[in-house]
């Protein structure tokens, strides 16, 4: 879709696109704020002294911090998303009211021949 929005080809009202952005911009600043909470998931413990405990404790620590999909770096893939979503809102936004100023431009020398 921003491929489409930088094109021209996806327009949006202005008035819906940017309330759209501000929702992804409040929802990154939840998704950031997430992802700084994970650090604490990293410290696990009553596992108990037994080997297959420990294993376990750090198979649940590797899951929420270092993990290819633990949830830190799933909160980062969202956040990743969710700028891209912005960002497209933004360009949608601004293709529409550039072709508004356009065509209030051609308007206006027409009117004036």
């Amino acid at each position: 879709m921003k491929t489409q929005a930088e094109n021209g080809e996806l327009r949006m009202d202005p008035e819906i696109g940017n309330a759209l952005k501000g929702r992804a911009e409040t929802l990154l600043t939840e998704l950031r704020k997430m992802v700084g909470d994970t650090k604490q998931l990293e410290h696990v413990a009553g596992f108990g002294t037994l080997k297959s405990a420990e294993a376990l404790r750090g198979k649940f620590a590797a899951k929420a911090v270092t993990d290819e999909d633990s949830a830190q770096n799933r909160l980062k893939e969202s956040i990743e998303i969710v700028t891209l979503m912005s960002e497209t809102y933004s360009l949608a936004v601004r293709r529409i009211e550039e072709t508004d100023q356009s065509t209030a431009g051609a308007l206006g020398q027409a009117g004036a021949q």
